[in-house]
């Protein structure tokens, strides 16, 4: 088995540099992570082809051979990272661990309900709606009222009846319109009491009344909200998702969490051939992981084997509420690292002020070439200013000097950045380097070959 000294063990290499401040560069440095920093979370900013998905794979190497559990969410598909896991995996012996998840090849995949582990039941609206797109805070809030609703319900009647058998996502689409809402109430109202239980009868008159205040709703917008809300739980319970997560009853994913196993989980999204799809599961992916780290708080407790999440294209894995496992995660042992290509992704996804709170619990940005001009600046105004001299000529014809502000990292740094190169700002530091190379995988994982209509016929 692969192992680290107890040395490197502490902090993950990140690559080779110099410091800001060492203008002459005298002294080559080689530029760690401590790993104590991790959990206060990464972001990496990028164009494409400039190096992020190398990075990543840097680090989960370190990350697989110190025994830690590690979670990528791949938009994209990159097999030769996935096959660089598998590899690291064998060599240290821990294939035990690995899960893979695809929307491209359910045949092959990890199926779980992230409706499954719960304590509370708004662990499961919290969950549902992280999947739905939409920015409009009143709109998030009548579909978080109608999800609450269906919920509640659903979990009532299995109360009343006996049943344990978990809530899937299937179910919940069913009852996601207004008949669907009404023939609950219709049930809840055939049921008069639940025998001496009153924790369970006040449940029922409080739901019953949550259902009529529902259907009472203005009837257009309670349509568009309960279309949308659909559309998205359809997107969850049929297709190539709905056999990932749609009518599954168990998750050896959070089981394992949950039983302070370590796991290798790596989520192929297939966001060129899916589209929004995509974004939807990997939602739904960090949402349930969210609501794992809240319980294990809760408990006082926290992950033994660190769980290291790399987010890629992460702009398209943000929703509403993620800000809070980026301020209380790290009392579980968790490290958030998300790579995107500019801020202005962030703010696309979920606005100004909430992307900033998310740039403000970041504690560590590594910030490669970007191409854009507006991006760029965004990303130099980041990195703040230091105080510097200027010098100039005086009308005697001496040299006189004052104290200036100047940019850490100008604009034109930034956009004249080459392949693999970055600035590194964290608690170890300010450097410019290069990363770290990694080294080829000789393990190749072969998917089937969906690229031309003949090949998928003999698939």
């Amino acid at each position: 088995m692969l192992f680290l000294t107890k040395e490197t063990s502490q902090r993950t290499y990140v690559g080779k540099g110099f410091a800001l401040e060492d203008k002459r560069k005298e002294n080559l440095l080689d530029i760690y992570q401590d790993d104590d920093n991790r959990p206060n979370h990464t972001f990496v900013f990028g164009s494409t082809g400039v190096g992020k998905t190398r990075l990543l794979e840097g680090l989960m190497e370190q990350d697989i051979k110190k025994g830690q559990s590690v979670v990528i969410i791949d938009p994209k598909g990159d097999i030769g990272l996935f096959s660089k896991m598998v590899e690291m995996a064998k060599k240290c012996q821990r294939e035990q661990d690995l899960m893979f998840i695809s929307t491209i090849f359910p045949k092959y995949s990890l199926k779980i309900n992230p409706l499954n582990n719960y304590f509370i039941d708004e662990e499961i609206i919290s969950n549902i709606i992280s999947g739905v797109p939409a920015k409009d805070e009143f709109f998030l809030k009548v579909a978080q009222e109608t999800t609450t609703a269906i919920v509640k319900s659903l979990v009532l009647l299995r109360k009343i009846n006996g049943n344990d058998e978990p809530i899937t996502f299937e179910e919940v689409a069913k009852k996601a319109h207004y008949r669907g809402i009404e023939s609950l109430k219709d049930e809840l109202d055939s049921i008069e009491s639940c025998n001496e239980d009153t924790d369970l009868n006040a449940d029922l008159i409080r739901i019953k009344s949550l259902l009529e205040q529902v259907m009472s709703s203005n009837q257009d917008y309670f349509s568009k909200v309960t279309t949308t809300l659909r559309t998205t739980l359809s997107e969850m319970s049929v297709g190539n998702i709905g056999k990932i997560i749609g009518n599954v009853k168990t998750n050896k994913f959070i089981d394992r969490l949950e039983e302070d196993k370590p796991v290798l989980l790596y989520v192929m999204t297939g966001s060129m051939v899916t589209r929004e799809s995509s974004s939807i599961l990997a939602k739904i992916v960090v949402s349930m992981i969210q609501c794992c780290v809240g319980r294990v708080i809760s408990s006082g407790k926290s992950f033994t084997h660190r769980l290291n999440i790399y987010i890629d294209e992460s702009a398209s894995v943000l929703y509403r509420g993620i800000e809070t496992l980026y301020a209380q995660g790290r009392s579980s042992n968790i490290n958030l690292t998300g790579l995107t290509q500019s801020k202005a992704d962030l703010i696309a996804a979920i606005g100004d002020d909430a992307a900033d709170r998310i740039l403000d619990l970041t504690n560590t940005k590594i910030i490669m070439r970007i191409n854009e001009q507006k991006s760029a600046k965004m990303i130099s105004d980041m990195a703040g200013k230091r105080m510097g001299y200027s010098v100039f000529l005086n009308l005697d014809g001496g040299l006189n000097s004052r104290e200036v502000e100047e940019m850490n990292i100008e604009t034109d740094d930034i956009t004249q950045l080459q392949k693999r190169e970055f600035f590194y700002f964290g608690f170890e530091g300010r450097f410019k380097g290069k990363t770290a190379p990694v080294s080829n995988c000789k393990l190749q994982i072969i998917f089937p070959d969906i690229s031309t209509k003949e090949a998928r016929k003999n698939r």
